[in-house]
């Protein structure tokens, strides 16, 4: 059985959201990490990565994310992270300090409108 799930959908022609859900860990990440580089950088949109579902994120996790990140923004697109009510996230989020290179928003309706103004 999977520790990870990936779920995605196309909001607008340039805003898709991933959901991931489970352990990003060793083993989800190894699961997961070449469908969500592909869904997440293969074109210049606005990505928002739903980690509600997250229960753990390890640092594979985390480099997984910023690696997209980085490469979205290379081809034009943003990409916003949305962790909810989810305090094991945030707290991990906030440890290493990835705000300085990706948002992170507890609300989607921020996430999306944070998009939306940094696309146009």
């Amino acid at each position: 059985m999977s520790s990870v799930s990936l779920e995605h959908e196309d909001l607008a022609d340039d805003l898709r959201r991933i959901r991931l859900s489970g352990r990003l860990d060793m083993v989800g990440v190894g699961e997961i990490e070449l469908r969500f580089t592909s869904l997440a950088a293969s074109k210049p949109v606005s990505v928002l990565v739903d980690l509600t579902g997250v229960s753990f994120l390890a640092s594979v996790g985390l480099r997984c994310i910023i690696h997209s990140a980085k490469a979205l923004d290379m081809k034009g697109g943003r990409m916003a992270l949305l962790v909810g009510d989810n305090a094991l996230v945030q707290s991990t989020l906030e440890t290493v300090g990835i705000a300085d290179i990706i948002p992170v928003f507890s609300e989607e309706s921020e996430a999306l409108d944070s998009l939306a103004r940094g696309a146009g």
